[in-house]
């Protein structure tokens, strides 16, 4: 992957600041939690500082994708938007990591909607996002362990982006990969192990899959799903 210096410069500054403010703020408080928690006091300071550095990272990705849309399309290397999803994606894993010990099967969805992710409600989450902030998951979806949603493909010397959607209620199977552009309808299942390929649209209510994923069946109204 193509890098400049301002990809270091960028991403550096707003590391930076996020591992500034936290420590501040850690040793504002710092001779409280010592009074309070002794020789431990060095744990507690260290778990807060991941939670804080996490949840900045997620304000400082809903403020950058707020005044300034990750837009979809075709980018050569050289084009700024590649240089932006490079500073999203620095942000968002740098953060996710830092609340990776925080982050419980409960807390995940709460997580990405943190960055960006536009989850209903009773989202069950698995797998993992790769840009949240283009990824919409409609109530009672289910994303399968390992799954992978990925919103970006590198080839031929530009990137592609384009956003994912999955409908309410619809189901993706365990280490199931769906690419840039997919469309899953609702009540729709993609079958454990699949690929999905670039801008698949999954009609609702139809099973799908294989490498690369095939419509396979109908779901008949109240057919247990797998």
């Amino acid at each position: 992957m193509k890098t400049s210096p301002w990809d270091f410069i960028l991403s550096g500054l707003i590391l930076l600041s996020l591992t500034g403010s936290a420590i501040y703020f850690i040793a504002l408080i710092d001779p409280a939690l010592q009074n309070w928690l002794g020789d431990f006091h060095i744990l507690a300071a260290a778990a807060l500082f991941l939670l804080l550095f996490g949840l900045g990272a997620g304000l400082i990705t809903h403020l950058l994708i707020r005044a300034r849309p990750l837009q979809a399309g075709d980018y050569a290397m050289e084009h700024s938007q590649f240089t932006y999803w490079k500073l999203l994606t620095v942000i968002y894993e740098f953060g996710r990591g830092a609340l990776l010990p925080f982050t419980t099967v409960f807390a995940k969805p709460g997580v990405e909607a943190l960055f960006g992710a536009k989850l209903g409600s009773g989202v069950a989450l698995g797998g993992r996002l790769a840009e949240p902030y283009l990824i919409t998951v409609e109530e009672g979806a289910v994303l399968g362990h390992n799954s992978v949603l990925t919103c970006h493909a590198i080839t031929s010397g530009q990137i592609i982006l384009r956003g994912i959607r999955v409908g309410a209620r619809a189901t993706v199977g365990v280490n199931v990969i769906i690419m840039p552009g997919v469309e899953i309808g609702a009540d729709a299942v993609v079958a454990g192990g699949s690929v999905v390929p670039m801008n698949t649209k999954i009609p609702a209510g139809e099973l799908w899959g294989g490498i690369p994923a095939r419509k396979l069946k109908d779901i008949a109204p109240g057919e247990v799903r797998a």
